[in-house]
């Protein structure tokens, strides 16, 4: 009996930790580049990198997770397929109450990131704050 009862436990733990990671909210960023990258490029993924360093809190908790793919290399990636990532993009997803948006913020990217950095950075900001709005 008591083998039982602690096998029932174990499966109950089990299905509560499954359930509990399922609804746990997250931002995933990805940044989708090619093999030879240009300044813009470069930038993007600075700007990224340095906007994010406001973040290490949330990036500890498991909260925001960055991720630069190399679309041409990576091409059996789930990601890649899923999105259907064929060019340089930024992607936001936005993990929460059990459903997934994503936000693509390429045009944002090539534009500001190399010409105007602040304001890139401005804009990733805004867009990670929205998400744990």
């Amino acid at each position: 009996m008591k083998k039982i009862t602690l096998l029932v436990f174990s499966m109950l733990v089990s299905v509560f930790t499954i359930a509990q990671n399922q609804e746990k909210e997250l931002l995933e960023i990805y940044y989708f580049h090619r093999t030879e990258r240009c300044a813009t490029c470069n930038s993007i993924e600075e700007g990224i990198n340095s906007t994010l360093e406001k973040y290490k809190k949330e990036i500890n908790k498991g909260e925001i997770a960055f991720k630069s793919l190399n679309y041409e290399v990576d091409l059996e990636n789930q990601i890649i397929k899923s999105y259907e990532i064929e060019s340089p993009t930024l992607l936001f997803i936005y993990n929460k109450k059990g459903k997934k948006e994503f936000v693509d913020l390429t045009e944002e990217a090539f534009s500001y990131a190399l010409s105007n950095p602040s304001k890139f950075r401005k804009v990733l900001k805004e867009k990670i704050n929205e998400f744990f709005r």
